[in-house]
């Protein structure tokens, strides 16, 4: 729906800028613990001889034994970290200023601010989150049927699902703001060539700010042997399809001794679709 999606540039860079930071710090603090001064090297014969140069006005220095050399790797060491902070430094800078520059949020508001009566009539090039989960939600699709003689479990917002599980699930998601449509129609291919179908996940969930789309399936009877053996044949077949656990796919699961954990849930909608 959008020409350009979200990014999560800034908070990357912000993420970078501090590790970027902290470096210069640890290095600021460990070029104060390192000797004064610079080596000097005088190549003799085949071999080379090290001086200590610590007074401007001796440039030739103190001759370096080979018993304390190694006050010449710290010099050195001391050389190649002030080069390396001087550059993290510059980089530093840039990615600050580049981060108070740069507000991608400016695009959505510049939609949100517009009249309603012009709104209508606009395709932005991004949607703030509240439109673009409104029109997600507005796709029209015709889930699998549940029967009438099948127990009623209805969720918070009103819509019928076939477990107290998937209430727990759905008004989880709800709670959280994240947007998700029940038992949406996927078409997916079967292995070893054997065609399509159409698979119904029990969740189709949007991460707002990736604008990713996941599927969330719930297994309920993983205690029960046929039920295992069910659904691993469908998270292979998810897998076939390029949905992967923790990417692009959430999988809740219970038995009877374990059954489901709220918390849990709350914790796999904050990790990926959050």
């Amino acid at each position: 729906m959008e020409l350009l999606p979200p990014d999560d540039l800034q908070q990357h860079l912000q993420l970078q800028s501090e590790k970027i930071y902290s470096a210069i710090t640890h290095l600021r603090a460990h070029l104060a613990k390192l000797p004064p001064g610079r080596i000097r090297m005088a190549h003799r014969g085949n071999g080379v001889r090290f001086y200590h140069v610590t007074d401007p006005k001796c440039p030739g220095g103190t001759y370096i034994s080979r018993c304390e050399e190694s006050v010449v790797a710290k010099l050195f060491q001391k050389d190649y970290e002030k080069s390396a902070l001087t550059e993290m430094e510059r980089w530093l800078d840039l990615l600050n200023k580049f981060i108070a520059e740069y507000r991608p949020q400016v695009l959505g508001e510049i939609f949100a601010e517009m009249p309603e009566l012009r709104r209508v009539f606009v395709t932005p090039v991004q949607f703030p989150d509240e439109e673009y989960a409104k029109r997600w939600l507005a796709v029209p699709y015709r889930g699998k049927p549940i029967s009438a003689d099948q127990p009623e479990f209805m969720t918070a917002r009103g819509e019928r699902v076939r477990s107290k599980s998937e209430v727990i699930i759905a008004d989880t998601l709800s709670r959280m703001g994240i947007p998700y449509r029940y038992e949406f129609p996927l078409k997916l291919k079967l292995p070893r060539g054997k065609g399509v179908t159409n698979f119904f996940p029990d969740f189709t969930c949007l991460n707002l700010r990736t604008r990713e789309e996941y599927l969330w399936e719930h297994f309920g009877m993983m205690d029960d042997p046929e039920y295992a053996r069910n659904a691993m044949e469908k998270l292979d077949i998810y897998e076939g399809n390029g949905f992967f656990l923790g990417k692009r796919l959430v999988v809740s699961r219970e038995t009877v001794e374990n059954p489901l954990n709220v918390k849990r849930i709350q914790r796999l909608a904050e990790e990926y679709l959050l």
